[in-house]
């Protein structure tokens, strides 16, 4: 029974720290099956509602850096990938994949198109070659 406690306890705390950051520090020692229910309930509304806020940021985030790309393509950098070595540049990053992942998060895109896009148009790819 001891370890049935443990492992809610602990199943509790990431439930906690997924929803809010941080790791719980208010939490009774003892809790009924119906007060473990409803905070699991919560804390699993709480961190669907997470979810759905961070793809509505990314999702605004990569409308905004393809309006970005096409105006730069639009001042003469003549197609995308210039567009954004252009402005990989202009940023102070080098076209090495950990730089282009680190460049793309500070526009706020998904962790997906981080990885992807610092591979895509890394100095190693054929894109900027």
């Amino acid at each position: 029974m001891e370890n049935l406690i443990h492992i809610n306890d602990t199943c509790l705390s990431d439930l906690y720290k997924d929803a809010y950051g941080v790791r719980p520090r208010h939490y009774k020692e003892l809790w009924s099956n119906e007060e473990l229910e409803a905070e699991y309930e919560h804390l699993s509304k709480v961190c669907d509602a997470n979810t759905i806020e961070e793809q509505e940021r990314e999702d605004m985030a990569l409308r905004k850096f393809e309006v970005l790309i096409a105006d730069i393509i639009k001042m003469g950098a003549g197609d995308r990938e210039t567009a954004i070595r252009w402005l990989v540049e202009g940023d102070g990053f080098e076209l090495c994949v950990y730089d282009l992942e680190y460049f793309f998060w500070s526009y706020g895109l998904s962790y997906e198109i981080q990885k992807s896009w610092g591979k895509k148009y890394s100095k190693k790819s054929k894109v900027f070659s």
